[in-house]
């Protein structure tokens, strides 16, 4: 199988779905957590346990699972942020998050 070398997997998804902001949040936190720590097998864990956690759970965990098999070592959130970020109504928000996963710091 191909090495990443400066290459990087790049991936987005949804996350919770039509809670208010501070449940949305609470919620998200587990999976943004979880791709901070570059940790596929506790991601599938958590949305093993409770789906709520993120719509595209499943296939983040694909995408963290085929970056590491590519050579990737870390992991980087690049945003996070609900739709009431744009809309301005916090009572039903969707959370969203894009990471990218690579080697980004020094062996």
């Amino acid at each position: 199988m191909p090495r990443l070398d400066r290459d990087a997997e790049l991936g987005r998804t949804d996350l919770s779905h039509y809670h208010d902001a501070a449940t949305a949040a609470r919620l998200d936190a587990v999976v943004v957590s979880c791709v901070e720590a570059f940790d596929a097998d506790r991601l599938q864990a958590a949305i093993n346990t409770d789906s709520r956690h993120a719509c595209g759970g499943g296939p983040t965990v694909a995408v963290m699972r085929a970056a590491h098999a590519l050579g990737a070592r870390d992991s980087i959130v690049l945003n996070y942020a609900d739709s009431g970020d744009v809309s301005g109504d916090k009572t039903k928000v969707v959370g969203y998050m894009a990471a990218a996963f690579g080697n980004f710091r020094q062996a």
